[in-house]
């Protein structure tokens, strides 16, 4: 297999997750339009649960196996089994859990309607956790196609079969469109994992099976498997506290719909730019190891965070409630509210987040690479206690409400990136440089006089998308003619 450079391995993994997120984003939008404010808001309960499940059985494990595959000098087939083993027995386990504990978890969360979708999703953390390795696989060689060409079929096979079943299933009711969309993650899941062994199958055949210990994999895979699990138990216990919280002010009903707003709407939008941060994090660990351009692959990872989440921070911060009235309508209206107004508010607080939580999956993974395991763990639950203080004490709130999710997420972002920043200043001496920032500063600024020019001539969504698209050709050639990046760092192998 080709090796990738950092930059194309990132590119690849990148364009991946773009053309993913997009059909993930597509189905969302219409999912949302659908179901309506109900409708997503049940549908967002089923997930933090689920998630946590999935996340104990695989969190990690790609960065994890990524990081064991490079530093071995053989026995790639050994690391494969023995995780695949690992892997299968904790996903059986917490499948059985998420079966035995899907009745009382709906009545939890509020709505007993929605046990049958745990039910039909259990099977899947067993295939999940299996790409996930294979996923590790691939990228600890520097091989970053299947991944995101099983990332892509995922995403287009559940935005295809998705909505194909919940429209015609929300004519029965809205539970039937619901547990219609769960079926369509099994059938997206199986085509990924299909995708993994085919190219797996044509690179086992040449490999060598020498025996690696488990207790050498288990070295490295626990400690990252515990980083990238705090996030999605805090997204657990939001699900269990959000609601109940806001319940002090508002009706269960209303609570429900605020969520969904906030977990619904408006993160599937903040979600967009991370895709890249995740891109380069996995790319950048194993890079990383045995190298002698650190630094170097540091600042280029932080300058291209940097490109990509900055416009988008302005873009989310300045246009919100376009964005929002062009992707989603007034079918986020219910209950007497201004769904459109609310989700624009939250929009505006959440974009505030993006930089801190792209660049913390960087730090977290350039800390992982050097060994210092436990480090990224200790500064990530710092700054999770800090969110739940912020939502115990300001979700009650009949001003604030949902709008203290949004602030207490960007709170614990800034809180991991300033304590983990510091940590990084310790081991390594990566520079960004003022001529950067001065580069980026100035298609920035004609960024947005290109797109506030096309916004003037009108609304709607065609001329939203003409003035999205006219102002990433100005940035994106203002950065060209700048010369941001060099030639010989865009070949900066590992």
């Amino acid at each position: 297999m080709k090796r990738n450079s950092l930059f194309c391995g990132a590119l690849i993994l990148s364009v991946g997750g773009i053309m993913a997120k997009i059909f993930s984003s597509v189905y969302r939008i219409a999912l949302t339009r659908i179901l309506g404010g109900e409708g997503i808001g049940l549908y967002q309960l089923i997930f933090p649960f689920y998630s946590l499940c999935v996340v104990l059985a695989t969190s990690g494990l790609p960065l994890a196996i990524s990081k064991v595959i490079a530093k071995s000098k053989g026995g790639d087939k050994s690391i494969v089994r023995k995780c695949l083993l690992f892997t299968s027995i904790i996903s059986l386990t917490l499948t059985l859990v998420l079966v035995l504990f899907s009745g009382g978890m709906a009545r939890l969360q509020g709505d007993e309607r929605i046990s049958i979708c745990y039910l039909i999703l259990a099977p899947t953390i067993i295939i999940v956790s299996a790409c996930s390795v294979f996923r590790g696989y691939f990228q600890g060689k520097h091989y970053f196609t299947p991944s995101a060409l099983s990332n892509i079929l995922e995403q287009f096979t559940k935005l295809v079969l998705g909505l194909t079943v919940t429209i015609s299933l929300i004519k029965i009711s809205l539970i039937a469109a619901i547990i219609g969309a769960m079926l369509s993650i099994v059938a997206s899941e199986v085509v990924a994992i299909v995708v993994l062994l085919l190219f797996y199958r044509k690179k086992e055949r040449v490999e060598e099976n020498v025996p690696v210990p488990l207790k050498t994999i288990l070295k490295d895979v626990l400690p990252i498997t515990l980083t990238n699990i705090i996030m999605p138990i805090s997204n657990f216990v939001d699900s269990l506290l959000v609601v109940n919280l806001l319940s002090v002010s508002f009706s269960k009903q209303v609570s429900i719909f605020l969520y969904g707003l906030e977990s619904g709407a408006v993160s599937s939008i903040v979600g967009l730019p991370t895709i890249f941060s995740f891109a380069i994090a996995s790319v950048i660990l194993p890079n990383l190891i045995n190298s002698e351009n650190k630094d170097n692959k540091i600042s280029l990872a932080l300058r291209i965070i940097l490109i990509i989440t900055v416009p988008c921070v302005l873009g989310f911060g300045l246009f919100p409630e376009r964005l929002i009235s062009v992707l989603y309508g007034a079918r986020l209206n219910g209950f007497g509210f201004d769904g459109l107004k609310i989700a624009s508010r939250l929009l505006i607080f959440s974009s505030a987040g993006i930089v801190f939580l792209s660049i913390n999956q960087i730090y977290s993974s350039c800390l992982q690479a050097i060994e210092q395991r436990y480090v990224a763990i200790r500064n990530l639950c710092i700054a999770v206690g800090i969110k739940f203080v912020l939502e115990i004490v300001f979700l009650p709130s009949a001003t604030i409400n949902i709008f203290a999710l949004s602030i207490a997420n960007v709170m614990c972002y800034i809180s991991a990136f300033v304590l983990n920043h510091i940590e990084m200043k310790k081991h390594f001496q990566f520079k960004i440089g003022y001529k950067f920032f001065a580069k980026l500063i100035l298609a920035n600024v004609l960024m947005l006089v290109s797109i506030l020019f096309v916004f003037m001539l009108g609304g709607g969504i065609v001329n939203t998308l003409l003035g999205i698209s006219f102002g990433g050709i100005v940035y994106l050639s203002t950065l060209t003619i700048t010369k941001v990046f060099n030639k010989k760092e865009l070949k900066l192998k590992g």
